[in-house]
């Protein structure tokens, strides 16, 4: 178990044979671990540096009450296709399917600076999504398998580093950007970076990776790899299941657009909206249907999710506790830079500055999480405890902040305490997910755990959304007409031409809104409590002292 204590009721057995070790050393270690630091980097970075253009884009583009499309377009495909490319890893190895996806990202990073008008950007942005799954999906798990079990601890810290970094540079980054006047660069910026990262990969990751080279014989003769791409081709169009990314990912979406659209272009009681819960809930029901039925069948589909694995309690508690986190995590780095703009009419430079005791003290909380797990062996359920008293307590401190256009500076301790929990939550989780399951399941088991954080995020950002637009529908009805609702919701520079009376009644009844979003978010992470539950044993799990190399 690389170093952890057996499970005791652990059913994700495989039959696959384990793979021999190997592990990189010298130059080719350093310069390919810096391309998958990138490669982790770049699509969390691009997760949080829109929140602080938001509202610069809304306004460019002229639809203010349509950019939550943006992160969410990105977030959607993003979750859709992460066990995809898991699948692709185990097929076409983590290298070439690392380099495609990788190529796919950088392409549409150019196309989202290109863009004319909002449709075309929250299209662009779909596509980049999916280049961004396999490009983190297959870093996190190449990054773990750079070196000996018995770095593991500082392994994980450092990836975890890495994806705060990602939180705390893009809102700073974007804010800054956007200040200079080229918003177009929050997207350009991806384009030399992510070549930096691939040349990187493509020099100094052998094609085999994270497995040995195969033997060179008189039936496996050097070079054979390249022959059986073709091969491959069949393979993976036999194993994927197509069917169960489609049920998964047009259900995703159909909850997040009856969600997001059911205060905007239609109400609640309409048609559209009504049919797009009941068909998302139905292709949710039919999606665990198929897994189940293709754990029943000796097809050669590979399901997106393994049955076995959802008899895994404490995997299926990692992927709640991922799910869970994914509000807290996308939501205040998407919705409190705006508040930061709308309320306390901060530049975007400045509101990504304001982020920074959250962002500085998540990083802090990753690191404290896996020394203790590491370093003093305490178990992953009091780390996620603790994790989920400083959210709770956190997020529901933040829904009481005064609403006043005066900035209110005692906030940022409540930064710091909600930071510092989901540094130490998503720490423990990144940690636990790969040891929870067998060797061969574990890259997809690391999509799987993923993909329900950015399902969950995106499901925070539509409700969080959903909580904005009627609460700015219900208050401002008192004391502005429709029509000038309406140009409140489609730029957020129309607050500025109405009188200095008029402008903070209309700035405190946002700061009311996102109150109410933090509240939603409180909600999560208390509902993280299960998560306990479910990772709960009678002897805990810990790290201990795993065989050195050799």
């Amino acid at each position: 178990m690389n170093g952890f204590t057996e499970l005791e009721e652990k059913e994700s057995t495989c039959s696959t044979e384990k793979q021999p070790e190997f592990f990189l050393h010298g130059v080719r270690l350093w310069v390919a671990g810096a391309g998958l630091a990138i490669c982790i980097f770049l699509p969390t970075l691009e997760i949080s540096i829109v929140s602080t253009s938001l509202i610069t884009l809304g306004n460019e583009l002229h639809g203010f009450d349509q950019t939550p499309w943006i992160p969410n377009a990105y977030i959607l495909t993003y979750s859709g296709f992460l066990m995809i490319w898991s699948r692709c890893g185990d097929i076409f190895g983590v290298r070439a399917s690392l380099l495609t996806s990788l190529a796919f990202f950088v392409a549409f990073s150019g196309g989202c600076g290109a863009v004319q008008n909002l449709n075309e950007l929250i299209i662009c942005r779909a596509f980049q999504g999916i280049g961004a799954a396999g490009v983190f999906a297959l870093s996190t798990f190449g990054f773990l398998r750079l070196m000996h079990p018995s770095r593991y601890g500082t392994i994980a810290a450092l990836a975890g580093v890495m994806i705060s970094l990602g939180l705390v540079l893009g809102p700073i980054c974007g804010g800054a950007i956007n200040n200079a006047g080229g918003w177009r660069w929050i997207f350009l910026l991806n384009v030399p970076a992510g070549a930096v990262a691939w040349l990187c990969i493509l020099i100094a990751m052998p094609y085999h990776y994270p497995h040995p080279p195969p033997l060179r014989s008189a039936t496996n003769p050097a070079g054979t790899w390249m022959k059986s791409f073709l091969k491959n081709q069949g393979i993976f169009l036999r194993q994927v299941d197509f069917l169960g990314a489609f049920l998964i990912l047009a259900a995703s979406m159909l909850l997040v657009a009856a969600l997001q659209e059911g205060t905007v272009d239609f109400t609640w009681s309409s048609g559209v909206i009504i049919s797009f819960f009941v068909v998302s809930g139905a292709l949710w029901v039919a999606f665990l249907a198929w897994i189940w039925f293709l754990s029943r069948r000796s097809w050669a589909i590979h399901p997106i999710l393994p049955w076995r694995l959802t008899k895994s309690r404490v995997f299926m508690g990692c992927v709640l506790g991922w799910f869970l986190t994914g509000p807290a995590l996308v939501v205040s780095v998407i919705e409190l830079p705006q508040r930061y703009q709308t309320v306390n009419k901060s530049s975007p430079l400045g509101a990504g500055v304001k982020l920074l005791a959250y962002s500085l003290s998540n990083p802090v909380g990753g690191i404290i999480s896996s020394t203790l797990m590491t370093k003093f062996k305490v178990p992953f359920v009091y780390t996620l405890g603790a994790g989920w008293v400083l959210q709770s307590v956190g997020f529901f401190l933040m829904s009481e902040i005064p609403t006043t256009v005066d900035l209110w500076l005692g906030q940022f301790g409540y930064f710091a305490m909600f930071g510092l929990g989901i540094g130490i939550t998503g720490s423990a989780l990144y940690m636990l997910v790969p040891e929870s399951v067998d060797e061969p399941d574990q890259l997809i088991a690391m999509g799987t755990a993923t993909q329900g954080r950015q399902v969950g995020g995106a499901l925070g950002v539509a409700i969080a959304t959903t909580m904005l637009n009627t609460h700015l529908t219900d208050g401002l009805a008192s004391f502005l007409a429709p029509e000038q609702i309406d140009a409140v919701k489609d730029t957020a520079q129309a607050i500025d031409k109405f009188p200095e009376a008029v402008q903070i009644d209309v700035r405190r009844t946002f700061a009311e809104a996102y109150n109410l979003q933090m509240k939603m978010v409180g909600g999560f992470a208390l509902a993280q409590v299960l998560v306990i539950a479910m990772i709960w044993k009678k002897h805990q799990i810990r790290i201990v002292k795993p065989r050195s190399a050799g």
